[in-house]
């Protein structure tokens, strides 16, 4: 860390070194917009370099008191730009978004408790092949047991008993059942594995209490074949961004690809000569094979040879703003919402993301009566059950399952105890 240096210097190989990994003119702008009225707020206070403190005299003279989880989107704007410029002194890097300082930090299982923890884990990963993002799952269940453990002063596991156990399922909040019922199943579970291990005298894991809680699929949003439509012709493809986001959202649409699978696309799964693409899928490791269609292959084409950045990432969207990495399935998400707002189609009640486009794709082959396993194994499903969630936005085949209701006859309404209002 240089020390001793004006805010001038600092602001200039901040600059110099935005514009050596090729951002644009709009993202300098960005930063002046902060970097101006901090280098007025040091000339007036008389401050000639520039640290940590400075910054955070600034921020704190712009929003006071303040709680960072609280911020709308231009106060955190602020903060973020003038946190990005410390770490720029600091570490000579440039982090975008929000800045170290203000990231959330990791969850750590630390202490005796925290140990049997990551074994617990561990062990259900080995046995279970548990999924990074189930492992995350049960990480995230067990540190907010662990977080309420050290606050009561609990260190040892021997000290674990059902008064705790009880009061931590008082303290999770009322209103988030789908949540509490899927963490209380990882601690049940953590409390079984610490008696069958002998880790622990008592098995605790009566004590747990799940709420009957099921969850109620909830009807898919999706879109007419006039909205898609509609949503692809809006898509400005005389720009790079706009031939990538228009191949994103044809693979969505046409295809009915997941936002992970569309944003891990690379070269090798396209098979030019086949006219197919081959893929095996994030979310349930199932291989698939799909049709290239010439509408979605032309745009694919379009975008490599008139608008992608040259990069040797082996995948085929990347981000246009140096180092150009892969785009990432929030990348994906992102960008194929923006086009669905603009499209300028009645959005009322239905969802505006990337998988409103898979449902669609879905409703389009129910159309098309197409049967049950052949759209099970379009989309992917490891199970027909899933795709059977889908039947229920073909409003046609459901009225014809409708049976009819006899009308009542009269003498019903004149027997003895009937009430009649």
């Amino acid at each position: 860390m240089k020390e001793n240096q004006t805010i001038d210097e600092l602001l200039n190989e901040f600059e110099k070194h935005l514009r050596t990994i090729q951002r644009g003119r709009y993202t300098l702008r960005g930063y002046w917009q902060i970097w101006k009225p901090l280098k007025r707020f040091m000339a007036a206070e008389g401050i000639m370099y520039y640290d940590k403190s400075v910054g955070d005299q600034f921020i704190k003279s712009k929003l006071g008191e303040y709680d960072y989880a609280s911020l709308d989107r231009m106060q955190r704007h602020l903060v973020n730009k003038v946190d990005a410029l410390y770490v720029f002194q600091s570490t000579g890097q440039v982090f975008f978004g929000t800045a170290p300082l203000r990231r959330t930090p990791p969850k750590l299982l630390t202490g005796e408790i925290g140990v049997a923890m990551q074994d617990f884990i561990s062990y259900k990963a080995a046995t279970f092949a548990l999924s990074k993002s189930t492992q995350n799952h049960h990480l995230n269940a067990l540190h907010g047991f662990l977080t309420f453990l050290s606050s009561k002063e609990v260190k040892s596991i021997v000290d674990i008993n059902e008064v705790y156990l009880v009061s931590f399922m008082k303290s999770l909040d009322p209103t988030t059942l789908a949540t509490n019922h899927s963490k209380l199943g990882v601690l049940k579970s953590f409390l079984t594995y610490l008696y069958t291990e002998k880790i622990h005298n008592k098995d605790y894991s009566d004590v747990i209490q799940r709420t009957n809680y099921k969850s109620q699929p909830k009807l898919p949003s999706f879109f007419s074949a006039e909205d898609i439509a509609c949503i692809i012709e809006k898509i400005d493809r005389g720009n790079p961004s706009g031939k990538r986001d228009y191949a994103l959202v044809l693979l969505a649409a046409k295809l009915g690809l997941r936002v992970s699978d569309i944003a891990r696309l690379k070269f090798e799964n396209i098979n030019w000569d086949k006219g197919i693409i081959e893929i095996v899928q994030f979310k349930t490791q199932k291989e698939i094979v799909l049709p290239l269609l010439p509408e979605v292959g032309n745009a694919i084409i379009d975008y490599l040879k008139y608008a992608r950045p040259v990069s040797n990432e082996p995948y085929c969207f990347v981000q246009h703003i140096y180092p150009f990495k892969p785009i990432t399935p929030d990348d994906v998400t992102g960008k194929i919402g923006v086009h669905i707002r603009r499209s300028g189609i009645v959005l009322k009640n239905r969802h505006k993301g990337a998988h409103a486009l898979r449902h669609s794709f879905a409703a389009r082959l129910l159309e098309n009566k197409t049967p049950l396993p052949v759209i099970s194994e379009a989309l992917g499903h490891s199970r027909t059950a899933s795709t059977m969630l889908y039947l229920r936005v073909d409003t046609q085949q459901l009225k014809q399952c409708a049976l009819d209701v006899p009308m009542v006859a009269p003498a019903f309404y004149q027997q003895k105890g009937v009430f009649v209002s």
